[in-house]
């Protein structure tokens, strides 16, 4: 879906007009599904209006969209997500990562010793992102 959004805009009204037109669905029946007026759907893709939490919740079911994409329209509308861990589909690492922060299960310790590895990960992101500000890197050749 992100690469379709790319082409139709990263807006929300680009994103619903590209996951309608994925899926044969006109303006007037995503409308009448929804329960909605046909011309609020065609201002919504154009852009003209922003659409509430609730209405994205009823468009995306009358597209029947799975839990990624239901959670993708959400936010390119501007709301979070029904399921955070949505927003990383495409980092399966991290997912696994939280999955296992998150599972009472795995020993605190191990928890705690995680935590600590993902802060030195990102104090050394930041490092390089502060080098190639600079136009050199804090690491040595």
């Amino acid at each position: 879906m992100v690469a379709q959004q790319q082409e139709s805009g990263s807006s929300f009204g680009g994103a619903l007009k590209s996951l309608r037109e994925t899926r044969r669905v006109s303006q007037s029946k995503l409308a009448r599904k929804a329960g909605f007026d046909h011309s609020y759907v065609s201002r919504l893709e154009s852009g003209a209006r922003t659409p509430t939490r609730d209405a994205v919740e009823h468009l995306a079911l009358a597209l029947e969209l799975d839990g990624i994409e239901h959670d993708e329209l959400l936010v390119s509308a501007g709301y979070l997500p029904r399921e955070v861990t949505s927003l990383l589909a495409g980092e399966p690492e991290i997912t696994e990562v939280l999955s296992l922060l998150q599972n009472a299960d795995v020993p605190e310790e191990y928890r705690v010793s995680m935590r600590q590895v993902l802060r030195v990960l990102a104090d050394q992101a930041r490092l390089v992102l502060k080098g190639d500000k600079t136009g050199g890197s804090p690491f040595a050749a």
